[in-house]
């Protein structure tokens, strides 16, 4: 390139300049820009459709709320975000360290979040999720070969099954269940991928199945559905021994007709939960909430996911095992629903 070069000192001031924004903290910049990232999870599940929706819902909110006057304090000029991830788990690290603003959390995962327990052990920031709403049921959905011929959970054992990757709610129930009838991942010959990379392994036979804690229907088992699969039950004994001892997890079933020519099948359930950090200001989450109630909002989750129709402020605050966040629990308040008393850790 011809012309004459940048002089030196310029060139050095490009560099610190470079250097400075590059170490900006994520959530810093994320605030800067007015962006409100949300957790989800893989692409094929239902967190990060949903996700889309609320995020969408979250922005159209923000522009409007914004026009409405200066001065307006909380989400106006918000612009939502939804970010693929690795599941509950990894949502829930995320949102106390302030990675991202909010995240889809299964209700069990984020109860042992808030008590310290299970893969939260010692993680005294984990203490400080807190909870914006409860959405819809999630169905622990075992999918497997029809071919593979296993007809009941213990036929799991010796066959190449994929059980989501670490950091999501789904493993963290698969090695529940698995405990529940004596196994573990080592009767297994595990496989550690998101539902989005299983269909060409399910379709070649490489693996002989998957499993997931999601709504129903889900996009990645109708994508195989072709292959001739089948959903494996969790006997109803089962589901209620484990309830007892983890009681976020309900016994269930997955309705004849979910997916093409399946019967129905019992299984456990889970609530899908909004969640922020307790260090969220609270004018920002009470406009999140409204945001999230309000009737484009809804519309658009209505029209736009088969689960999106079970979220509704009806059931707002089913299923919630941690306390409410302040800016939350004012606008449920303003709104005549009084929450519950806050569980204690």
């Amino acid at each position: 390139m011809n012309g004459p070069p940048f002089p030196r000192s310029l060139c050095v001031f490009m560099i610190c300049l470079f250097s400075f924004v590059s170490t900006v903290p994520a959530s810093l910049a994320a605030e800067e820009r007015g962006l409100f990232r949300i957790g989800t999870g893989g692409l094929t599940g239902v967190y990060y459709p949903i996700g889309k929706l609320i995020a969408q819902g979250l922005t159209e909110h923000s522009r409007t709320d914004a026009g409405a006057g200066e001065g307006k304090s909380g989400a106006s000029g918000l612009v939502g975000v939804a970010q693929n991830s690795a599941g509950s788990v990894e949502n829930v690290r995320n949102v106390v360290s302030g990675e991202i603003e909010a995240g889809l959390v299964q209700a069990d995962v984020a109860a042992f979040a808030f008590r310290g327990e299970q893969v939260f052990a010692g993680d005294e920031n984990a203490r400080r999720l807190r909870a914006v709403a409860s959405l819809y049921p999630e169905k622990f959905q075992i999918v497997t070969r029809r071919d593979a011929d296993i007809r009941g959970f213990s036929d799991l054992r010796g066959k190449r099954i994929s059980i989501d990757e670490t950091g999501s709610g789904t493993l963290s129930v698969m090695r529940i269940v698995l405990e529940a009838h004596g196994m573990s991942e080592k009767d297994l010959l595990p496989v550690y991928l998101k539902p989005v990379f299983t269909h060409d392994k399910m379709v070649s036979g490489e693996l002989q199945g998957f499993v997931m804690m999601a709504g129903v229907p889900m996009e990645a088992v109708t994508r195989v559905s072709d292959i001739g699969i089948s959903l494996v039950p969790i006997a109803p004994e089962i589901a209620s021994r484990i309830s007892k001892r983890y009681p976020y997890l309900v016994p269930a079933a997955i309705s004849a007709g979910a997916y093409p020519e399946m019967p129905e099948t019992p299984t456990l359930q889970v609530f899908a939960l909004l969640t922020v950090s307790s260090e969220t200001p609270e004018d920002l989450v009470h406009e999140v909430t409204a945001a999230l109630w309000s009737e484009r909002t809804l519309s658009l989750l209505h029209e736009g996911h088969p689960q999106g129709k079970l979220i509704t402020l009806k059931t707002a605050l089913d299923g919630i095992p941690i306390p409410l966040h302040p800016g939350a629990e004012r606008f449920y308040r303003e709104q005549g629903i009084t929450p519950k008393e806050a569980p204690m850790p």
